[in-house]
Formats: C-alpha cells, structure tokens, sequence
C-alpha cells in the first residue's frame, strides 16, 4: 500500500530521527547548519519546522507526566488523611 500523501516515508523519517538523535549525543552543540551538512536530502525548512514543533512536544509531555503524578499523590493524601495524619497503618 503506498500513500502518495506524505512526502517521507514513515521507515525514513524513524531512520533520520534515530541517525539525528546519534548526532546530537556525539556533539550537544549540534546546530541546524550541521544538521543540514550531515543530512543533505532534508530540506532546511524541515529542519527548522522541527526544531520549533520538539520544545513544544517536550512541553506537552511535561505538562502530562506532571498531571499524571499528581493524580497519583491524590489518593496518598486522603490515606494520610483518614489515618490521622500518618501515611503507614499502625
């Protein structure tokens, strides 16, 4: 099945993000000027679409895992609550 939609393939785009990320952890410096020197066949503007839409990505997941633990400390503080203060049965 070939989807004539998209540009990149899926398998492309995971090998580009996999070769980016071996990048990135040689050199933290890594600019998107090095990136488009290793990476010839992605275009600038893409480069530069991700490097906008991955702090906003990072966020989110953030704004998740955060949720998610404070949900997790709800039932915690009534069980503290209930038992008068202490968290451990006695």
């Amino acid at each position: 099945m070939h989807d004539e939609a998209r540009s990149v393939r899926p398998s492309l785009m995971i090998d580009f993000v996999r070769k980016v990320n071996e990048r990135v952890r040689d050199d933290r410096r890594f600019t998107i000027s090095d990136l488009s020197l290793h990476f010839p066949q992605i275009s600038r503007t893409l480069l530069y679409d991700l490097k906008d839409a991955v702090p906003k990505w990072l966020t989110s997941q953030a704004a998740a895992f955060y949720e998610e633990g404070i949900q997790k400390l709800v039932p915690r503080y009534d069980k503290c609550l209930n038992n008068g203060g202490e968290y451990v049965e006695k």
